[in-house]
């Protein structure tokens, strides 16, 4: 559970305290990279869009990210706001606990995470 709070650590940062705030946008496992210590580092900004600004509290933008990962609301109206990273960190969380991918094409039955 210390590589998942570090990592809620990295996305608290980029959504509070960067500046200008980050929308990470493709929060995933395969993201989250680990140094000797074991220290969770978030890797792969190449989806990154800066957040929103003013008074705005979404940046509407093209949908862009990993199959089950991705936020619902994000996906069909393509309104990326902080909380698309939460629900991608939370589905990173469900994979920690479960040991279970989101989306698993080599799964028969069961593949999406909705399924099972």
């Amino acid at each position: 559970m210390m590589i998942a709070a570090g990592a809620a650590r990295g996305i608290n940062y980029l959504h509070h305290e960067a500046k200008p705030t980050v929308i990470y946008r493709d929060v995933k496992t395969s993201n989250i990279l680990l140094d000797e210590g074991f220290h969770p580092k978030l890797s792969d900004f190449g989806l990154a869009k800066f957040g929103p600004t003013g008074d705005q509290s979404y940046v509407a933008t093209r949908v862009m990210g990993t199959h089950g990962y991705c936020a619902p609301e994000y996906a069909t109206t393509g309104k990326l706001t902080m909380r698309s990273d939460i629900y991608s960190f939370g589905v990173v969380l469900l994979e920690l606990i479960t040991g279970r991918r989101a989306y698993d094409d080599t799964r028969e039955h069961d593949k999406h995470l909705v399924d099972w």
